[in-house]
């Protein structure tokens, strides 16, 4: 690494010198995602206290969805010798920005403008820096897509890359199931190459295999839902499985619409009325939206008259089915905003060809995120969201001391509901709020809700925090 990075040019290791700066920088600041405050803290919390806890989704419903992303956090957080290693995140864009690097290098050497493309990926980081200070599953995906894409696109040792792009798309669907559209690739890779690779499939398939009983284990501990969040295949047998009422409420259509679209008003809906809906949406998820359509109708008329690899219309076709499926169930920009990104870089590095360019346009692009980390700034005209509306920003003695994992106010008080006692966050104006409290850690507002709404609350299934907790029925009158 050392060796190629001293081949760079100068403007070229001042580039990645500063953007890799710019990233342990941003790694300092307080979380900026409101998933963190939620249940990325306290998700990684019971995985380094207690494993996989049976159950566990009875206490707060989205710690049914531990990624294999905390999982990984969990294992390096090292909070038996500190309480703010949780920057996994800003080590995977540190590679990530290493690798495109090295695509940079070689198109301004070699002249491939596919190299271009994964070149231009810094221009990305104004968006993807308020993933970097926390461990939000979605950043992997996007830096594991694109390197995926890349590998896809390569000419060379067809066993090797097909063997990376398998296990990093594999990698990537135990991260965040949303991303099972990247196992499309290696799959693309092994039709068009199956007499070279059909050794390496067997491998490869054992490592699915394995990927793919995890996930139902994991899934089933956590919720009694192998497939969750599916709701095929409830596991009626354990006593900790989640309450079907609450599953149905939570995972219905309209509630996974909801982020944009009145839920009173998705029943009544067409099709073609929540796609309209979401595409004209007001702030970020609108701006989004559109450009990821403007670019579907764009794409296939700039490949066919650039020429472009066949590849490309993989990549194109994926994008596709991915937005039609999103469109059946949840049409977050989180899940597609990937192809978005790399349809976009395609369509700069057309324009922008010329060296001197290039390097003008990235420094442009290193300019904006040092504004990002260093200036306060107001997103109030991008979302309608009080919890996102300000950027978290890095401070002179965040150079030996980083910020806390959480964002959130560090008071909380003790309750109890049944046989648990829990902490509750003081100030609890966030429904879903746990923040970074003791275990087991839930908001009195959403317990209350659970009550009186579904007549459930949640218990421990012994007086041991490690065997986890189930739903007790109570009655509508309490």
């Amino acid at each position: 690494m050392l060796l190629q990075i001293k081949s760079f040019s100068i403007p070229l290791k001042i580039l990645f010198a500063l953007s890799s700066l710019l990233i342990l920088a941003q790694s300092a600041t307080l979380p900026f995602i409101i998933d963190n405050e939620s249940y990325y803290i306290q998700t990684i919390k019971w995985l380094n206290e207690y494993g996989l806890v049976k159950g566990l989704a009875n206490l707060h419903l989205f710690f049914g969805q531990t990624s294999g992303w905390h999982i990984t956090q969990a294992v390096y957080s090292l909070s038996f010798l500190y309480d703010r290693f949780n920057d996994l995140n800003g080590f995977c864009l540190l590679l990530t920005n290493y690798f495109v690097f090295n695509k940079l290098y070689h198109y301004f050497s070699e002249g491939n403008r596919t190299d271009l493309v994964f070149g231009l990926f810094p221009l990305t980081y104004i968006f993807l820096f308020q993933f970097v200070s926390s461990p939000s599953p979605d950043l992997p995906v996007y830096c594991f897509a694109f390197i995926i894409f890349a590998l896809f696109l390569q000419n060379g040792d067809s066993k090797d890359n097909f063997s990376f792009i398998g296990i990093l798309a594999l990698y990537a669907v135990y991260i965040k199931v949303t991303a099972f559209i990247l196992l499309l690739f290696p799959i693309a890779y092994l039709l068009k190459n199956f007499p070279l690779l059909k050794r390496r499939f067997l491998k490869i398939n054992c490592i699915a295999i394995l990927v793919f009983v995890l996930f139902l284990l994991k899934n089933t501990t956590l919720t009694g839902y192998p497939l969750f969040p599916l709701l095929y295949f409830r596991m009626d047998s354990f006593d900790y499985t989640v309450p079907s009422i609450i599953m149905d409420f939570f995972f219905s259509k309209s509630m996974l619409h909801s982020f944009y679209f009145p839920n009173e008003a998705y029943q009544a809906a067409s099709l073609l009325d929540i796609i309209k809906h979401y595409f004209f949406h007001n702030g970020l998820t609108g701006i989004i939206g559109m450009v990821s359509v403007l670019l579907m109708l764009i794409i296939p008329f700039v490949i066919i008259k650039k020429q472009l690899s066949r590849q490309i219309w993989v990549i194109y076709c994926s994008f596709i089915i991915l937005a039609i499926l999103l469109c059946f169930s949840s049409p977050q920009y989180r899940f597609y905003i990937y192809f978005t990104l790399f349809f976009a870089l395609l369509l700069i590095s057309l324009i922008v060809k010329n060296e001197k360019w290039i390097i003008r346009t990235l420094s442009l692009g290193m300019i904006l995120c040092i504004v990002l980390v260093f200036v306060p700034m107001s997103y109030s005209n991008l979302t309608e969201n009080n919890l996102l509306v300000q950027n978290s920003t890095f401070n002179i003695k965040n150079v030996v001391i980083p910020e806390p994992n959480s964002k959130w106010k560090s008071e909380y008080r003790g309750g109890s509901v049944g046989n648990m006692r829990y902490h509750c966050p003081i100030d609890n104006s966030f429904f879903w709020v746990t923040g970074n409290g003791e275990l087991p850690c839930i908001n009195t507002k959403q317990l209350d809700y659970f009550q009186h709404g579904f007549f459930y609350i949640p218990q421990q299934r012994s007086i041991q925090l490690s065997d986890g907790f189930c739903s007790q029925k109570v009655s509508g009158d309490e």
